[in-house]
């Protein structure tokens, strides 16, 4: 999962056109999958990895792994997912959205040969 997790946040961070959508103040993000959680703050400074939460200001979303890696390649859509019951978010419907926005804007592009 950290490499998934890594690639999507270097995604986010190179992609300037997000920079409009990204909440001035920080929100946290937690990622958990079987064992593993990773904790990421996000903010019109990018992404990165933290060790932090602010309650008040966090999203977590659960899941397999291989939910999470259709969720980071764009495969399925976060509500895809939700509806399936492949994964659990939690934290304000204003933040699932911003969530679900990334996703889909930072999804990688396959190229037609």
């Amino acid at each position: 999962m950290d490499e998934l997790v890594k690639q999507f946040v270097e995604r986010v961070n190179a992609l300037k056109h997000l920079l409009p959508i990204l909440p001035e103040e920080a929100l946290y993000v937690c990622f958990q999958c079987e064992e593993e959680e990773m904790i990421f703050c996000l903010s019109k400074q990018g992404m990165y990895r933290t060790s932090e939460v602010d309650e008040q200001k966090a999203v977590t979303v659960c899941g397999t792994k291989e939910a999470l890696k259709s969720l980071f390649y764009g495969e399925l859509k976060l509500q895809q997912q939700l509806r399936l019951k492949e994964i659990a978010v939690f934290g304000s419907f204003r933040h699932i959205l911003l969530l679900e926005s990334l996703f889909h804007l930072a999804k990688p592009y396959r190229h037609a040969s």
